[in-house]
């Protein structure tokens, strides 16, 4: 057990013996969850949950691990009150939500605060907190599964291949494998070439074949050349202030721990119901539109995200 993990369990034994911790909404949650599982593993009939049923094992799992991560804010233990401290600050300063309140979706930031905000020597996330107390809080060992998928996944930069059938069809930009994917937002491109910022979580559980496309796509120009550049050269072997030992710390930390956040909030041109449309390059600040006009990690306006 990691070393944040163990501290919070010594304090769940002290906590629960003076009941602060209310479980019922996670006992709740757990058991539709359970019973959509049962149902996937076990026809072959449609699920009706109202979405997908990998987008909704996925939306499930995400609901147990925020109920979760609210409980967890009544145990007295510093170290997660810092975490739940650095997640108020950039909520305060991004108002995630949707465009024109501000380009940070709701989708993109539940997913950085469960799975990429990172503290301590382990690099633990909420949700790896969550994954090493699974015995004691009673979580699944299949839900424990899908929960480790979501911490393993990351945003990436993927290229727009086509379609087949439902399924969309992307590349990431530095990989080979084509992955068809469904896209609960919507969107379903316009040309391939085209490239979005996107978290792409892989089919788990038995039936499925394809992967979800998990936060509103971010579609980004320049062009796929000028983005290839970036990656060549901020990756690198020696890390530094201006780059990462790889593409995968690249895209799910960043070079600093608000990076992406602020690449979106000034990259942000135009947006629809099922997507936004980001301009410039994380690394040239003149590229993006709105690099003067939003001081880094400050407040911002509730009816503009830049004022």
């Amino acid at each position: 057990m990691r070393k944040i993990a163990a501290k919070v369990l010594k304090q769940i034994s002290r906590v629960n013996a003076r009941k602060v911790i209310d479980l019922n909404e996670y006992r709740q949650q757990k058991i539709v969850t359970e019973d959509l599982f049962r149902q996937i593993t076990t026809t072959e009939t449609a699920i009706n949950t109202g979405y997908d049923p990998l987008h909704a094992v996925y939306i499930h799992c995400q609901n147990l691990l925020s109920i979760l991560v609210e409980a967890l804010q009544a145990i007295p233990e510093p170290a997660l009150s810092r975490f739940f401290a650095r997640i108020e600050a950039a909520d305060d300063a991004y108002v995630p939500s949707s465009p024109p309140l501000s380009p940070l979706t709701k989708s993109y930031f539940q997913c950085w605060l469960l799975f990429d905000l990172t503290a301590g020597l382990n690099k633990e996330t909420l949700t790896t907190i969550i994954i090493d107390l699974a015995n004691q809080l009673g979580v699944p060992k299949a839900m424990v599964d899908v929960m480790q998928t979501m911490q393993d996944s990351r945003m990436g930069i993927y290229e727009l291949m086509g379609h087949q059938g439902d399924n969309i069809l992307l590349r990431e930009l530095t990989g080979t494998e084509v992955i068809p994917c469904i896209c609960p937002a919507g969107y379903r491109g316009t040309r391939p070439g085209e490239l979005w910022f996107v978290r792409v979580l892989p089919p788990v559980l038995v039936p499925f074949t394809y992967s979800v496309v998990f936060t509103t796509p971010y579609v980004l120009s320049p062009d796929k050349h000028s983005w290839e550049a970036y990656l060549n050269r901020t990756v690198s072997q020696k890390k530094t202030k201006t780059t990462a030992n790889s593409l995968e710390n690249l895209m799910k930390q960043g070079l600093s721990e608000n990076y992406w956040h602020e690449f979106i909030f000034q990259a942000y041109v135009n947006h629809a119901p099922d997507v936004i449309y980001l301009q410039g390059l994380p690394d040239v600040s003149s590229s993006r539109p709105h690099h003067t006009d939003v001081p880094k990690f400050a407040s911002r306006l509730p009816n503009s995200p830049f004022s």
